[in-house]
């Protein structure tokens, strides 16, 4: 089958010694990260592009330039694709080493699952009608000299009727690197979410506030929960208001991406002094074109 998906990505990296993961959690990083473009993708020959054949140019720094910190990067590591169940998408992963290592690593896909709410990775295979599974790399070992680059095309197919939105591409490093007196390997991953049905639904939990206090500003949390079939991006702001409505000021809520069935808190902090009064906070997050608010008050004494 020949289809076509749109697809958004965005890139990560990782520093080595002071954010190198172990491996099994280094792909974590896909869970948060916003969207910012978006390309097409298409089926193809499953014959390695000149790209992923070599990595020519060795990442030097300029003359004069400071040096580089040693580094593990991927791009993309987020890829957002809206498709129909038994199609396919294709998408290039390339990986930057810029440490002194020689780092290898072996390609390999999972499912991610939620369960009670949280994420858990899931090995190809072992879920019924998985999207892992379908997996096809471009070439199954990568090795990645020092400052230089590698590609990987990877090709994912949408089981039909699959109730899973959501896979890694992973890079499994098995090159051992120091952290002080610990060995350390640097996995990374590109999150693949699936959007089928474009049925986005959230359910909110009350507000909590936490007060303004001697050593901490207020405090702003809220519950969302993904209940529709796909996943999405929620991005929230918090608005102070006085007694009298007008707004006094306002505090941002992180964007997270939420697939179907996962629950997590949205936290932000008001960052100015309150005044003695009584104030309501208004919460609203926008979720592809949809928007749910809701509202609590407090009194500072």
């Amino acid at each position: 089958m020949r289809a076509t998906c749109l697809r958004n990505s965005i890139t990560t990296s990782v520093v080595i010694g002071l954010c190198a993961l172990a491996q099994g959690l280094s792909w974590a990083e896909a869970q948060a990260a916003v969207p910012d473009n978006s390309t097409k993708s298409s089926v193809h020959a499953s014959a390695p592009p000149a790209a992923e054949r070599a990595a020519p140019s060795p990442l030097l720094p300029a003359p004069g330039a400071s040096t580089i910190p040693s580094s593990v990067s991927l791009s993309p590591a987020v890829a957002v694709v809206n498709c129909k169940f038994g199609q396919t998408t294709t998408q290039t992963l390339t990986l930057t080493n810029r440490t002194d290592h020689e780092l290898i690593f072996e390609m390999i896909a999972e499912d991610v699952i939620v369960k009670d709410g949280k994420r858990i990775f899931v090995a190809a295979g072992e879920t019924p009608d998985g999207i892992a599974f379908t997996a096809v790399f471009s070439r199954k070992e990568v090795v990645i000299q020092p400052l230089q680059f590698a590609s990987v095309s990877v090709t994912f197919t949408l089981p039909e009727d699959t109730p899973l939105r959501a896979a890694v591409a992973l890079f499994r490093g098995s090159t051992k690197l120091s952290g002080g007196a610990i060995k350390m390997t640097a996995s990374l991953g590109t999150l693949f979410t699936f959007a089928v049905s474009r049925n986005f639904e959230v359910e909110s939990a009350p507000l909590a506030l936490t007060p303004q206090s001697a050593t901490a500003n207020l405090g702003i949390s809220q519950v969302l929960t993904n209940t529709g079939s796909d996943p999405f991006v929620a991005n929230g702001i918090a608005a102070v208001l006085n007694q009298a409505g007008d707004i006094v000021g306002k505090a941002t809520f992180e964007p997270q991406r939420l697939l179907p069935g996962e629950r997590l808190p949205f936290k932000a902090e008001y960052s100015t002094e309150l005044k003695t009064g009584h104030y309501r906070v208004l919460a609203s997050f926008q979720y592809e074109e949809k928007v749910i608010t809701s509202s609590s008050d407090f009194t500072v004494p």
